[in-house]
């Protein structure tokens, strides 16, 4: 008996010295778990020491080509970044040292260590200027909103830029307590920044939105993550979605026609049923420099009229009439190219067209990319007028001429 109380004694001390320690020790223990928790599967969206760009609610920063920057509030970013993420065809053309860019409806050229740059037909006047360091060019991303359809923020306090495209939905909504904005859709995630009652947030509307009760958010400063749905507010859209208008490439085959205008002319008809006619307007002019001549006088504007009326659109056609030097002087210098697509859009305008058939043919060797390059700097030009853009192709084989347009579906 004594031995056996002498053991329990001895047990009782025992607990007594360590009993705070074990506690300490279980309760280290316990925070390391949680924090393990906390901590699993989470990845840093944001890089520290490096200025991070947001795309419509996508961390990109690690995709970047070169560093974004920003100097004088003024967000500055790479051209092959530019056509990474917003113009896939933009250019350096060294003959006049500038960059030309293409949005849906606009065309840019912005010359190098110049604030004045050209959009469409209009002289524009930037705050700043593309610049030129260790042999790589960069754009004011932040003033190019109205080319590529953006709104560009930078937020000093995060080192974060935003930019939004205008024709995507932007949702708002307001914390209507203080919130902690987790890296995932679980209470035990880790806390990536804090909105205080009242602040407003974006909504991540995508497929991740609204999950098991909470709702993806980005903090007016830029930082992604969730917040419980119960903490926020009635949604508020400040825009929806505007429907794409996608357009896809079509071929058809130009069939004979004639009328009482005698007028040298190809009809057609899309795949929609609508009957096209394209005459033939306009040409090139011998060593012109991309002068065009006008072959429109009185009949054709009756023609025009008579065309409309009996539910046919006009894609007028416009030829080089297979001169190869003067094809090459107005192909291959983007101040030719630009006169050229000047006076199609002009005409287009006054004449009341519907859209422009190019019909060049012996195109010479060395101009086939500058043709390309005509063509792409074209287009947004007849977007912004809503006028159809068609390219003749010859099937060397039969010797078929076919058209390849692009319409909307």
């Amino acid at each position: 008996m004594v031995k056996k109380r002498r053991i329990k004694i001895r047990i009782k001390r025992f607990i007594r010295t360590f009993k705070r320690p074990i506690i300490i020790l279980a309760s280290l223990l316990l925070i390391i778990l949680v924090l393990n928790i906390t901590n699993s599967n989470y990845v840093v969206d944001t890089i520290k020491d490096r200025t991070n760009l947001i795309i419509n609610n996508s961390n990109v920063t690690k995709d970047l080509n070169q560093n974004i920057y920003v100097e004088n509030e003024v967000v500055y970013i790479s051209t092959a970044d530019i056509k990474n993420f917003f113009d896939n065809t933009i250019m350096y053309d060294s003959n006049y040292n500038m960059i030309i860019t293409c949005g849906k409806e606009k065309v840019a050229s912005i010359t190098i260590g110049n604030s004045e740059i050209e959009v469409n037909s209009a002289k524009v006047k930037l705050k700043s200027f593309a610049t030129e360091k260790d042999g790589i060019y960069y754009l004011p991303l932040s003033e190019l909103g109205d080319i590529y359809g953006i709104k560009t923020i930078y937020e000093p306090s995060t080192n974060i830029v935003t930019v939004d495209y205008l024709s995507k939905e932007y949702i708002i909504s307001t914390a209507n307590k203080n919130v902690s904005v987790k890296y995932k859709p679980e209470n035990l995630s880790k806390t990536v920044a804090k909105v205080k009652k009242g602040d407003s947030v974006i909504i991540v509307n995508n497929n991740e939105n609204i999950k098991n009760g909470w709702t993806k958010i980005r903090t007016t400063s830029g930082i992604l993550g969730y917040v419980k749905t119960n903490k926020i507010g009635q949604m508020n859209y400040i825009r929806e979605n505007m429907p794409e208008n996608i357009k896809e490439e079509n071929v058809i085959t130009w069939n004979v026609f004639s009328s009482e205008y005698n007028i040298k002319d190809r009809t057609a008809t899309l795949a929609d049923g609508t009957k096209i006619l394209s005459p033939t307007f306009f040409n090139l002019r011998d060593e012109s420099k991309g002068k065009l001549n006008v072959l429109i006088e009185n009949n054709e504007n009756k023609y025009i009229n008579w065309a409309h009326k009996n539910g046919y659109k006009i894609w007028a056609s416009v030829s080089n009439r297979g001169y190869k030097n003067t094809t090459k002087d107005a192909l291959n210098d983007y101040k030719n190219r630009k006169y050229m697509i000047e006076q199609i859009v002009d005409y287009i305008v006054t004449y009341k067209l519907d859209g422009i058939n190019i019909s060049f043919t012996s195109i010479p060797e060395e101009s086939l990319n500058n043709f390309s390059r005509f063509l792409t700097e074209l287009e947004p030009r007849l977007n912004e007028i809503g006028a159809v853009l068609s390219v003749d192709t010859l099937e060397a084989s039969s010797g078929i001429v076919k058209c390849t347009y692009k319409a909307s579906v």
